[in-house]
């Protein structure tokens, strides 16, 4: 195998097209308006077999550099992304075990070689839900944490999913449709981030995002993928949120904070975005927040499944400082 930057986007975006597993935040453009906001420089690897001289993976990565230090990461901090990781093409999955093991072996033993050959004091990398072994990562002396995200199959019938909501969640989504409550699409960030961004400073915290710029140039870019949403009582913004909807699933990407505490907006929210994706006919809708343990009460009445994902990392001395930083602070932008 040989790893090489890729810098053609017909070849990069035709790969995740192909892919079962694909991701929007795999999207070259995606990956540039990252860079684009970050500052961090995209390094977009391909991982080729060189017998067949095929496409067999891609792995973005995104390198900082900053007082001598050098810092890797799958996405950026403030960049509001789970999870990108790296996205095996379409054969690898109708592989026997032991042949994706030999592959899996390859891929990261080419990822981890390149990682050396970087040497930044502190690396992470995040995986989506599909990537279920990351072994050749602990046998390469990385770290590992495990992420959790609720989500709601939503090929059940819609009053199955309904019955299955907590008898409260019940009650307080119907008290919500009492009133003169109204869900607009909108694309006013500014209003948008301000309200996180006061959000977040309630908390002591600062809010984890580059600025409603990034999101200005996402919406813009992806129109029928990222959408955002004010849900208003009478003319009083009272809930927000911004979804994204790629390869079948619907998640809750920012947002989802109740302004009025009177009103049960989110479960209000959640149950529009519900209906509404069964009908647009998707199969999963992501709730998020099953990594913080005061969200899991309210998720959690919806009855959702869990799903898992990995990360994986690794640093030095200067590193293990960085990384207790950046867990510590992840609300907070430290870079």
């Amino acid at each position: 195998m040989s790893i090489k930057i890729i810098d053609d986007r017909v070849i990069w975006d035709s790969f995740v097209d192909s892919c079962p597993d694909r991701l929007l935040f795999f999207s070259w453009d995606f990956l540039k308006i990252i860079e684009k906001h970050s500052g961090f420089k995209l390094l977009p690897y391909g991982i080729y077999d060189p017998k067949k001289n095929s496409l067999m993976c891609i792995f973005p990565l995104y390198l900082y550099k900053k007082f001598g230090m050098k810092f890797l990461f799958s996405q950026p901090p403030s960049s509001a992304i789970p999870y990108i990781g790296f996205l095996s093409a379409p054969e690898f999955y109708s592989l026997k075990q032991r042949q994706k093991e030999r592959d899996l072996s390859r891929i990261v033993k080419e990822i981890t070689g390149e990682t050396r050959r970087i040497a930044p004091n502190f690396i992470s990398l995040s995986f989506g839900p599909y990537v279920k072994d990351v072994r050749q990562f602990l046998w390469d002396d990385f770290g590992t944490d495990i992420n959790y995200s609720y989500i709601i199959d939503l090929t059940l019938p819609l009053d199955t999913l309904w019955n299955l909501f907590d008898q409260d969640c019940r009650r307080e989504i119907r008290s919500a449709e009492k009133l003169n409550l109204s869900l607009q699409e909108t694309t006013d960030t500014k209003t948008f981030c301000s309200i996180m961004e006061n959000r977040y400073l309630q908390q002591g915290l600062k809010f984890p995002f580059f600025g409603y710029e990034y999101l200005n140039d996402i919406l813009s870019t992806f129109p029928t993928n990222v959408k955002m949403y004010f849900l208003r009582h009478d003319d009083k913004i009272i809930d927000l949120v911004t979804t994204y909807e790629y390869n079948g699933r619907k998640a809750f990407w920012i947002g989802m904070v109740n302004l009025d505490k009177n009103i049960h907006g989110n479960e209000f929210l959640t149950w529009s975005f519900i209906k509404a994706a069964k009908l647009e006919g998707l199969n999963l809708l992501e709730l998020g927040g099953a990594n913080t343990e005061r969200l899991c009460l309210f998720k959690s009445k919806f009855n959702p499944a869990i799903e898992q994902s990995y990360s994986v990392y690794k640093n030095d001395l200067i590193g293990k400082v960085t990384k207790f930083l950046y867990q510590k602070y992840v609300k907070r932008k430290i870079f």
